[in-house]
């Protein structure tokens, strides 16, 4: 009896984590690209999609997202690592899955927040697949060493999957 009840508890917490952690990153990316974009967060829509196995499991989610009723691209979130922390970040691509922006979301750790930064981030924009190298295609970051090489082998590897998905 109380192995269900921990069970049942369990189940509960991880769903409420998973939508309390989708939630906050479904707010949070509304925000930034209602403010990129300078239109109302009530223009922007995002719904979730259905990737394949592939994918899913190397993200967190998938949203096409819809500008005034016309479907745009997609915003994909996802999860790079720092020296010790996970960190958050979400991509937005056009219908042809060429990245538009790349935004972090979420940095707790206490070194290498450079990869935080607008400016370092626009250099994704137009990457549509191929080689991509921290340090050749991608400016490094002196202190950010572990986090900028791994967002730009996570967005590598996102959009390499996104090319061989049906999206």
């Amino acid at each position: 009896m109380n192995r269900r009840i921990y069970i049942v508890l369990l189940i509960t917490l991880l769903l409420t984590f998973k939508m309390d952690l989708f939630g906050q990153s479904t707010g949070k990316i509304l925000k930034v690209l209602s403010k990129e974009m300078n239109v109302s967060k009530s223009d922007i829509e995002l719904d979730e999609v259905e990737a394949d196995a592939a994918l899913t499991e190397k993200i967190g989610a998938v949203y096409s997202y819809q500008l005034k009723g016309e479907k745009q691209g997609y915003v994909i979130v996802a999860n790079g690592m720092g020296r010790y922390d996970e960190f958050s970040f979400f991509l937005l691509t056009d219908l042809d899955k060429s990245t538009q922006m790349v935004r972090v979301v979420k940095y707790i750790s206490d070194h290498g927040g450079e990869i935080t930064s607008k400016k370092w981030l626009n250099q994704f924009q137009g990457y549509k697949g191929g080689t991509l190298k921290y340090g050749d295609d991608i400016q490094a970051i002196s202190g950010a060493t572990l986090s900028a090489s791994s967002i730009t082998n996570r967005i590598h590897e996102i959009i390499d999957l996104l090319n061989s998905s049906d999206l």
